[in-house]
């Protein structure tokens, strides 16, 4: 009987600690997350041209009104790693509301309804340009072309929370510092999601090290440009 009480202890404890946010006040004041909603566009990130983006009807539909939106596609522009061009790659922010189950979904519950199969996700840590080391979770996927089925486009993406102070790679780690925030600082903070992403395939002459170095890159460069560092610190 003792086993199996430890066996379910930390399901236990989850269960317990998540349900103490229906003890927390729904309606607080939002601190802002410690990521900028201005991308840079244009020329504004050496080596790429961003082209600001606008939310699809649908995200705007299927999320809680409150939610704000910033998305940009990025081109690279001159790489001594490459001679041929390259995909271009999409940045999405979503920033929650005070509700953040209505704001943001998990990419790995929307992508499979988009139609991406054979979804994996695996954390990668990653050095950004500023010196600061942060993980992501990676995802990898494909989509069937119905027109040509021999020539299905694969996909990967990189993403990450950014809330008041917090970066959290994973949709539990996030889930617990904001609970932890909300009982024991009664704080409610607006989480930004990042998520950046692009496609490979064969007979477009991309490969899937080329889509991830490129992502990673991007990644590097964008972040310490769009992070308050200074609050990360404290």
């Amino acid at each position: 009987m003792l086993k199996i009480l430890k066996a379910l202890l930390p399901a236990i404890l989850l269960v317990s600690l998540l349900s103490l946010t229906f003890l927390i006040p729904q309606k607080e004041e939002l601190q802002a997350s410690s990521m900028s909603m201005e991308l840079p566009l244009r020329f504004d990130l050496p080596g790429w041209y961003g082209i600001r983006k606008q939310e699809s009807p649908e995200e705007r539909r299927t999320l809680a009104p409150d939610t704000l939106f910033s998305k940009a596609d990025y081109r690279l522009l001159y790489s001594d790693e490459w001679n041929k061009e390259m995909p271009d790659a999409h940045v999405s922010l979503v920033f929650s509301g005070n509700d953040m189950n209505q704001s943001i979904h998990r990419p790995e519950l929307c992508l499979p309804g988009q139609g991406h199969l054979n979804l994996t996700s695996s954390v990668t840590d990653i050095k950004l340009e500023n010196g600061k080391e942060i993980n992501l979770t990676r995802l990898v996927s494909f989509r069937r072309n119905e027109e040509t089925p021999d020539k299905k486009l694969h996909y990967i993406h990189f993403y990450t929370f950014v809330g008041k102070g917090h970066i959290c790679h994973s949709h539990m780690q996030r889930v617990l510092t904001d609970i932890s925030d909300r009982v024991l600082q009664g704080k409610v903070q607006r989480w930004a999601y990042f998520q950046v992403g692009t496609y490979w395939s064969p007979h477009i002459g991309v490969s899937q090290e080329d889509a991830e170095k490129m992502l990673l890159q991007l990644t590097a460069r964008l972040l310490p440009r769009i992070i308050n560092w200074k609050e990360m610190e404290n």
